[in-house]
């Protein structure tokens, strides 16, 4: 069995083995820098200094966003270099980093964020294990403390797609149909994000609206089980059988042409239109 990276107790041994399984996203592929306009710090004002405090700290820094959204899209998009504008969404935007390379590739874009509601600190439900329109599932709150208003929606993240000024649909992720007309757009990506959605045993009907959106690709990258999800037989036996089924996919007019390993394992699928 493949070991988490917390496995390991000395910390620079878990540093090596972090920079082992994540090179794809630091490694220099093809001698291509990324342009210098979007390598530039984001221009925040005193609240968003604040909030940017508040997110991970890898993820806070464009540079690092931008190198790593960099390399995605020449590993997994190479069709979305040049060629004719593409309309494209992604799920989960957070920093905006794809959509701020595909945007400079002439891609018209669309992000979307959601309520953070993952991880439970006082015994409530986690986002993870709820069923994809659970209508029982309900918080006043997210993990950041932002209060949870659709009529005026706040995310962790909303600072930066602010600065970058990237366009925004805010929704729960959880529930579906999704607020977008069926083909409105020609690829659908979602990285490592569709683990807050809901429990795997639902993955395969988010994927489903995914193709429904889509008119050409969809994209989904998995993260790797923490710990604690890989100690529920049940969890990990939904998460290894949508690997799987997305390996095997045909289905709502689309196929698997690719599959991509990520931190040791099979993480990432790739759907196109027959």
């Amino acid at each position: 069995m493949l070991q988490d990276v917390r496995d390991f107790k000395d910390p620079k041994i878990r540093k090596l083995v972090r920079a082992e399984r994540t090179k794809a996203d630091n490694l220099d592929l093809f001698g291509e820098a990324p342009p210098a306009e979007l390598m530039r710090d984001y221009v925040l004002d005193e609240d968003g200094l604040a909030r940017n405090a508040k997110i991970q700290q890898k993820y806070a820094k464009r540079s690092r966003n931008i190198e790593r959204s960099w390399n995605r899209v020449q590993l997994y998009f190479p069709e979305l270099i040049g060629g004719e504008p593409q309309d494209i969404l992604e799920m989960s935007t957070a920093h905006g980093g794809m959509l701020e390379v595909l945007r400079h590739f002439g891609h018209r874009v669309m992000g979307t964020d959601y309520a953070n509601m993952a991880w439970s600190k006082d015994g409530a439900a986690m986002a993870q294990f709820r069923k994809l329109n659970d209508e029982g599932f309900a918080r006043d709150v997210d993990d950041h403390g932002n209060p949870i208003d659709p009529e005026k929606p706040d995310w962790p993240y909303r600072h930066i797609t602010e600065a970058i000024d990237l366009p925004m649909t805010v929704f729960d992720a959880g529930v579906t149909p999704y607020p977008f007309e069926d083909k409105s757009y020609d690829v659908t990506m979602c990285f490592q994000a569709i683990e807050h959605y809901c429990h795997p045993g639902d993955w395969m009907r988010i994927v489903e609206e995914f193709c429904r959106i889509s008119r050409k690709t969809v994209f989904v990258m998995l993260n790797r089980l923490i710990p604690e999800f890989r100690a529920k037989p049940e969890y990990k036996a939904a998460f290894d059988a949508f690997r799987l089924g997305m390996r095997n996919y045909r289905a709502n007019g689309f196929v698997c042409t690719g599959c991509f390993v990520h931190w040791d394992q099979a993480l990432g699928f790739k759907l196109q239109a027959l």
